[in-house]
């Protein structure tokens, strides 16, 4: 079971300058703020649901950080503990059928969202029951190549503006032909609102699937 306990203050992965920069304006025009933020907040929302990222059912998936707690019901020991969430900044509290467990035992890679548990400088396993973790995962600062993800997400969206975001080809011989593409912008077969290319610079920041 996930749920979020400190949502982000604001999901929005550009910052109102960045936004305005990526939608062709000067830095400090202010003019359009009020729709560049509504675009900035849809954007960064499609991004995290495009990443996977784990949402409780009420509030939305988000990049940024959060305040979050997973419960995680073993049946049988295990060498580790996947997190709903990755990019982990800070482990607040670890318990097991209620009974806490030293934070000092508990190696964290922050990247991939994993839990192991050491006692004297070894790895010991999991036992079986409910493990619940309250924890901080997600950027404060974005990190550059995410910027430029959704920079080009805000690019590929203000240039299919102009035409209709789904026509691959327009051939203008005799009465004229149509093709469209299957899928989001740019040229997506997926079902994916992004381009092949924002979808690569995502993958760094896709959550780990379990098979």
């Amino acid at each position: 079971m996930f749920t979020v306990v400190t949502p982000a203050g604001d999901r929005k992965l550009l910052t109102s300058e960045q936004m305005r920069v990526a939608a062709g304006l000067s830095s400090g025009d202010t003019s359009q703020d009020a729709t560049l933020g509504v675009t900035n907040l849809g954007i960064s929302d499609l991004l995290a649901m495009e990443c996977g990222i784990a949402g409780d059912g009420v509030k939305p998936p988000t990049l940024k950080s959060e305040v979050v707690k997973d419960t995680v019901r073993l049946a049988c020991p295990a060498p580790e503990i996947l997190l709903s969430r990755r990019f982990i900044t800070d482990v607040a509290s670890v318990s097991v059928d209620g009974t806490e467990i030293d934070i000092a035992q508990v190696e964290i890679d922050r990247a991939a969202g994993l839990l192991t548990r050491i006692c004297n400088g070894r790895v010991v396993a999991w036992w079986p029951g409910a493990t619940v973790v309250t924890y901080t995962a997600g950027f404060t600062e974005v990190p550059g190549d995410l910027v430029l993800a959704v920079t080009a997400a805000v690019r590929e969206m203000a240039a299919s503006g102009a035409r209709d975001p789904f026509l691959k080809r327009d051939k203008v011989e005799g009465i004229g032909e149509q093709e469209f593409w299957v899928g989001g912008l740019g040229g997506s077969d997926t079902g994916s609102a992004f381009s092949a290319t924002v979808r690569a610079m995502l993958d760094p920041y896709r959550s780990v699937v379990v098979p």
